[in-house]
């Protein structure tokens, strides 16, 4: 895992570089990353992605109230569906008991070391669901949209009708991003039921695991979108597969993803020691679950190749930690994420720290107290690449 930049400062210094066959970031969004230093592109190899095996259908619960009736008796009545029931009224209302009894435990999610985490597919989530988390997601958001220059959306959107967006967290995206396109249906999925309930009427908010198999029309997506969905994926081959089949023809899939390899720049006074040997002992113990927390350009770009998309683009940003950016609109955004670090830190740790090899849990405090004091000194120059990656699906 890299840790240390070596490369010297750009003259051209932190503006989001592009590659790929499509045109640049525009302007704007290169100003809002020019005060981070430009960065050499990391050689590092991701480790094998381990496939969670889970082959299962599982439909998609929605978290919004919906009336109707059984699949394929849309002509009946609440009262002759009532009575076709085999054990009549004591029967309707046990099936009614036994799924008031699933939702129920699926808001109420399960708790540990102090923490709420999703009840939902329990244990497929690294991260809390809690208030504290919510909270975090959301300074988190405002960062990173800093960071793009307040974009939603990098790939060349022309009227988009159905959108997909996967591990909607909170939901903020797929609200702005409905807002922005009021002609588009935007379906937003998520294991954990934490979002708002009063939502633009062109949003829907599901409960669901994109890992299991996708229940949507075939072709039916003109945009995909994914952020921060490092610790969540198993297997992102056949995630984009499965993504690749329900986006329609001519369509755009688009990842903008954080490395939780943060960097710790040239400029820094501080070495961050603390904070690399943390983000490396994070990913040494995600991998014990199956979880790869390296979200590498290229990496990306040849898994959606091998879905079968194509013109796939990278634009490349950097995140501060801390208030050290020169440009005020980047300092803002490294207030915000460290912030979103101070406050997320133990509970991005706990899931994690059985899985820290050799590591007590007083041993793991006095780390992350270390690397709370090196992230808050302005002398440490750390930030989170914050890659965006985009392919189209061919005509």
């Amino acid at each position: 895992m890299g840790a240390q930049e070596t490369e010297s400062e750009s003259p051209h210094a932190g503006a989001g570089r592009t590659t790929g066959v499509q045109q640049g970031p525009s302007a704007d969004t290169q100003r809002a990353a020019a005060s981070v230093p430009e960065v050499g592109a990391s050689s590092a190899e991701a480790p094998p992605i381990v496939d969670s095996g889970n082959e299962n259908e599982d439909e998609r619960v929605q978290t919004s109230v919906s009336e109707g009736s059984p699949a394929g008796d849309e002509d009946l009545d609440v009262a002759t569906w009532d009575s076709q029931s085999d054990g009549g009224d004591s029967a309707y209302e046990e099936l009614q008991s036994q799924t008031a009894s699933v939702t129920s435990s699926i808001m109420a999610g399960h708790w540990e070391n102090g923490r709420r985490y999703h009840a939902y597919q329990s244990g497929q989530y690294l991260f809390p669901d809690d208030e504290q988390e919510q909270d975090r997601l959301d300074v988190k958001y405002a960062a990173i949209h800093l960071t793009y220059g307040n974009k939603l959306a990098f790939a060349p959107l022309n009227n988009p009708q159905h959108a997909l967006d996967v591990g909607t967290g909170t939901g903020i995206w797929a609200i702005d991003f409905a807002e922005e396109h009021p002609q588009c249906t935007v379906s937003a999925i998520d294991l954990s039921p934490i979002q708002p309930t009063w939502v633009p009427p062109n949003v829907k908010f599901e409960i669901d695991d994109c890992e299991q198999d996708w229940t949507w029309p075939i072709a039916h997506f003109d945009y995909v979108h994914l952020r921060t969905m490092a610790a969540a994926i198993r297997n992102w081959d056949r995630l984009f597969a499965q993504a690749y089949r329900h986006t329609r023809p001519g369509g755009y899939i688009e990842l903008q993803e954080m490395d939780y390899m943060g960097v710790i720049q040239s400029t820094s006074r501080n070495p961050g020691t603390a904070f690399i040997q943390w983000c490396t002992e994070q990913g040494k113990a995600a991998a014990k679950v199956g979880i790869n927390l390296r979200m590498i350009p290229n990496v990306m770009v040849e898994q959606l190749r091998r879905a079968g998309f194509v013109d796939v683009t990278v634009h490349e940003f950097r995140c501060p930690i801390g208030p050290w950016a020169a440009e005020k609109k980047m300092r803002d955004a490294g207030i915000l994420q460290l912030s979103a670090v101070l406050d997320g830190l133990e509970g991005l740790t706990l899931k994690l720290s059985r899985f820290y090899e050799g590591w007590t849990r007083q041993e793991l405090d006095v780390l992350l107290a270390k690397v709370r004091t090196e992230l808050k000194s302005k002398e440490c120059h750390a930030y989170w690449p914050v890659n965006v990656v985009y392919g189209r699906k061919p005509e």
